[in-house]
Order: C-alpha cells, then sequence, then structure tokens
C-alpha cells in the first residue's frame, strides 16, 4: 500500500505582524499527548487478590486452631488442691490407735503430693468409721504449727 500525502489545512490563525529572525529556530518534538496517569489507590483486581490471600491465610490459621484440639489452661488455686486447707486423694497408710489419735497418710489426686494428717477425738468422719488404705477421702484439715491437723474426713 501506498502512502499519501495529505494536504495541508492552513491555519486560521492571524500571522502576526511581528518581523521574523533571520536565525533558524531549532525544530521541536510535537507536543506529546498526555497519557492517562494511574490512580494512585489499588485497582479492583488487585484489590480482590488481596481479599482472597487474606481469606484464605485466616481459614487455614482458623483450620489449625480447629485441629489443633481444646486447650485449657489450669488455674491452681490453693497450691494445686480442691480447696483451702483441703485435700482430695487416695488413702496410702492409716494407723489409728486407742481413744482416734494416729495418722492418715494421703496422696492427693492433683498435686501428686503426700500428707501426713493427724486425728483426735475432734475428727469428724463423714461415713462414722476409719478410712481404710486405697480408699478415696476429702479431708480438711487446720495447720497447726506444722502439724496438719484433720478436722473432717469424707470417705468416698
Amino acid at each position: 500500500m501506498a502512502r499519501t500525502k495529505r494536504a495541508r489545512r492552513k491555519s486560521t490563525k492571524r500571522k502576526s505582524t511581528r518581523r521574523k529572525s533571520t536565525r533558524r529556530t531549532s525544530t521541536r518534538r510535537p507536543k506529546r499527548t498526555t497519557r492517562r496517569r494511574r490512580s494512585k489507590g489499588l485497582t479492583r483486581k488487585s484489590q480482590k487478590q488481596i481479599l482472597t490471600v487474606a481469606a484464605i491465610v485466616v481459614g487455614i490459621l482458623i483450620l489449625l486452631a480447629l485441629l489443633k484440639g481444646p486447650h485449657y489452661v489450669r488455674v491452681t488455686y490453693y497450691g494445686g488442691e480442691v480447696g483451702r486447707n483441703a485435700v482430695y486423694g487416695r488413702v496410702t497408710s492409716v494407723a489409728i490407735g486407742v481413744a482416734g489419735r494416729g495418722t492418715i497418710h494421703v496422696q492427693s489426686f492433683n498435686t501428686g503430693k503426700a500428707y501426713t494428717f493427724y486425728t483426735g477425738v475432734r475428727t469428724d468422719y463423714n461415713i462414722r468409721r476409719y478410712p481404710v488404705s486405697g480408699e478415696r477421702a476429702k479431708v480438711y484439715y487446720i495447720n497447726d504449727r506444722g502439724y496438719l491437723k484433720a478436722t473432717y474426713v469424707r470417705i468416698r
């Protein structure tokens, strides 16, 4: 295809009356048309991509939390025992003499610690008998100058 020259239109501008210089002016490049500038924010496509990636990450985190299983933090009060001045555990040995004086050894279910409780006339038993070794018992006590004195023994 051959190119054809187009005829140039004459401008309708009024020609200036100013005298033209004899000096040749450099030929300037024609002014470029302004390009469309990108907006400063994110485009819709990139926003959607970011949102999908964020949704996937959140989904994975939730899935991991569910697969891990329940993780409960055990709060320990009273040194890890069932209550203030109370121990629940297995009776390991009993040595009670005449008049109810003696000792009961209890190993705690919560802490695994072995306690020695002194019994006497004031010790009350929930079932009206002394505990046997191997039974479960909850012992309420008082601390009297370092000696743990049993006040109430609940045999279970």
